[in-house]
């Protein structure tokens, strides 16, 4: 952990006004007040559509800007890595900060980011850094790279994926966590396992009908389920879970377990390694997900960089 003096630098705050369905611009005002009296020098740059996080982070780091903070959900944290990393900048020299102003907000929770504000820029201040951990997942077909997205929390294929794309497209007329919960439990219903092939560096390797994958550099997703308990943001280690086929009644059964994370010990199909790379293949169409972002679907290499970003932590 490194200590970097917050009020010594400019923060380019990136605010995403459409997380937390738009509620983020709402919650900016009296933030915008805790800083003035903290005395942190700022700018602010808001973002209003998809993508606009990726290609605001780009520019800014692109122009030889170093410190930047996320204001928002997972989403945005997610489009603020993705911009830093597709830019010409060395990540290692980035500093970023999180104001978690969004719904979920899963990435905070193995950081232990306070629930108050306040106490999130009173952290800020005090400028406890981390060595982050940073993913990146490649989709292929036989012959070429079609995609890919880097990430700083949980990249989820299978079940996972199925439930963002049901939130994505299939969005039920009501807000809240019940947007994610109603999703889980559709797309619980009408889930069918995939068979796959999962291999890992030391030769880790499972072959069949899974109901989801999970690499994680964190332990939250979904808005607090504990999917990978002992995963630990800087330790140059994806912890690479898979879950085979699950009953839906069993599924149902471990729901407790999985808001803890006990579901990794109790389950005893689970099989889960720390690796530095993994690669998963399918012949049938089997979903991917970063931090919410669905991924082009295709065959799926996972990648580590250790140590990759300098992030703002309460380890």
């Amino acid at each position: 952990m490194t200590h970097h003096t917050t009020n010594d630098h400019l923060w380019h705050i990136i605010l995403n006004t459409n997380a937390n369905e738009k509620k983020c611009e709402q919650k900016w005002r009296p933030v915008a007040e805790l800083l003035e009296h903290r005395g942190i020098r700022y700018e602010l740059h808001v973002t209003r559509a998809p993508g606009e996080g990726v290609s605001t982070a780009k520019q800014l780091c692109d122009n030889g800007i170093r410190h930047i903070v996320a204001a928002g959900g997972d989403g945005t944290i997610n489009e603020v890595v993705n911009g830093i990393f597709t830019s010409t900048a060395n990540p290692r020299e980035v500093f970023l900060a999180v104001l978690p102003l969004g719904r979920g907000n899963d990435w905070v929770r193995t950081h232990h980011y306070p629930r108050s504000i306040a106490e999130v820029v009173d952290m800020w201040c005090e400028g406890c850094f981390i060595q982050h951990d940073i993913g990146k997942v490649i989709t292929q077909t036989p012959d070429k790279q079609i995609d890919s997205r880097y990430f700083i929390n949980i990249a989820g294929f299978g079940f996972d994926a199925d439930v963002i794309y049901d939130v994505t497209y299939h969005r039920p007329r009501i807000g809240g966590s019940s947007v994610y919960v109603l999703s889980l439990l559709k797309s619980l219903l009408t889930h069918k396992p995939t068979p796959i092939n999962v291999t890992a560096d030391g030769g880790f390797a499972f072959d069949g009908e899974v109901f989801m994958v999970i690499a994680a550099i964190c332990q939250y997703n979904g808005g607090g389920i504990r999917e990978a308990k002992y995963a630990v943001p800087n330790d140059g280690k994806l912890d690479l879970i898979v879950v085979p086929k699950m009953r839906t009644l069993q599924v149902i059964k471990h729901l407790k377990d999985m808001r803890t994370g006990d579901h990794i010990d109790k389950i005893k199909s689970i099989r889960m390694v720390q690796t530095t790379s993994a690669n998963i293949r399918s012949e049938r169409l089997f979903r991917a997900e970063t931090e919410g972002e669905l991924l082009t679907t295709g065959n799926y290499h996972i990648e580590l960089l250790p140590n990759a970003l300098n992030v703002l932590s309460h380890q």
